[in-house]
Parts: structure tokens; sequence; C-alpha cells
């Protein structure tokens, strides 16, 4: 009887070296639009309650693993992708902001050339209300593009949709200033040594 109890407990072992991950949790709103508006540590862009008939669905603040914080604002149903192992829900449209030395240029030149043998696409040189930044498209459904304004880096990112992400990007609004807020030129980026 100990030997059947002995090779269950094998059998259930090696079948579990099989089992895929639990995929991970969808993420869920822990912060407020209030509180957003509040918020002092670096400028905070978003796009209104809705952009382009995407719900507004997500609004977090967190902290990555270098200790800088993010605020990110989710448009539309996020949907999980990747294989098992590298899992994740993505919206149809992100915007995360970070303050500008969290994702600084210069940085971000850096990223690019270290992953660039593992994407096809170039980021090439933008201007969006008089700020300089990058846009990478993957395919017709998928960009990112990058700006630096005031003390924020601002990074939006589209997800199996037809979004023009540079005409999200000239309409972003100072969440400070309510939906209101007139739509001129970004201020500069502050020049900062990171």
């Amino acid at each position: 009887m100990a030997v059947a109890g002995f090779v269950g407990v094998i059998a259930m072992t090696s079948a579990g070296c099989f089992l895929e991950p639990d995929p991970p949790p969808k993420p869920v709103s822990n912060w407020t639009i209030e509180e957003a508006r509040q918020f002092g540590e670096f400028p905070l862009y978003w796009l209104g309650d809705s952009y382009e008939g995407l719900p507004l669905t997500v609004v977090t603040l967190g902290t990555d693993g270098d200790g800088v914080r993010h605020a990110t604002f989710f448009y539309g149903e996020t949907s999980l992708t990747g294989d098992p192992y590298s899992a994740s829900w993505l919206p149809p449209l992100e915007l995360d902001i970070q303050p500008y030395c969290g994702f600084s240029p210069e940085e971000f030149l850096k990223w690019e050339e270290e992953i660039s043998e593992y994407s096809e696409a170039e980021a090439s040189d933008i201007q969006i209300r008089d700020v300089s930044g990058y846009l990478k498209r993957y395919s017709s459904r998928e960009s990112s593009l990058v700006l630096w304004t005031g003390g924020s880096a601002v990074h939006l990112s589209t997800w199996k949709t037809e979004l023009d992400i540079e005409e999200a990007a000239r309409t972003l609004i100072p969440i400070a200033k309510g939906a209101g807020a007139t739509l001129n030129a970004l201020p500069p980026p502050v020049q900062t040594s990171c």
C-alpha cells in the first residue's frame, strides 16, 4: 500500500510539471480620477472618460521594479495575450505616465538599441503639440508613441485597434485642468539631469 501511495505522489508530481500557470489577474482600478487630479509628483494627462468610443476602464497608480511611479489609464476592455508563461492583459489603448527621468529620451534610445534585434519596427522622430517623441508602428493595429513634456514621460500604446495613435497624442488633456482644457502646445520637457 505504501508503494502505491508513493507511486501516486510521483505521478501527481510529474503531471504537475506539465500544468500551465494560471493567467495573471485581470487589471482593476486602484485609483480614482479625483485622486489623479490631486496628484503632484509629476504632470498627468488623460483622454477623458472615453476616447473614440472606448470607455476608461482601469486607472492605476503603481511603482515598477526600479522604484519609479506610474499612472496608467486603460481605454477599452482588456484582452489576455501571450503564452501561458508570459501572459498579460492589454487594452486597445493604454496611456502610461511616469516621471521624465523614469524613462528619459536617452534611456529610450538605449532600450531601443538593445531590443532592435527582436523587432523590425523602427522608432521614428515625431513632433506632437510642440514636443518631441518617438513613434513605433509594429503593424496597422499595434503601435506605441512616447513624448516628453514638462516633468513627464508620456507613453501611449495601441493593441488590436485601428485607432490613430498620433491623433490620440494630439488630444492629451492635462488631468488637473479637467475635460474643458484647451489643447495648446504641451510644455517643453524639464531639462533635468537624470
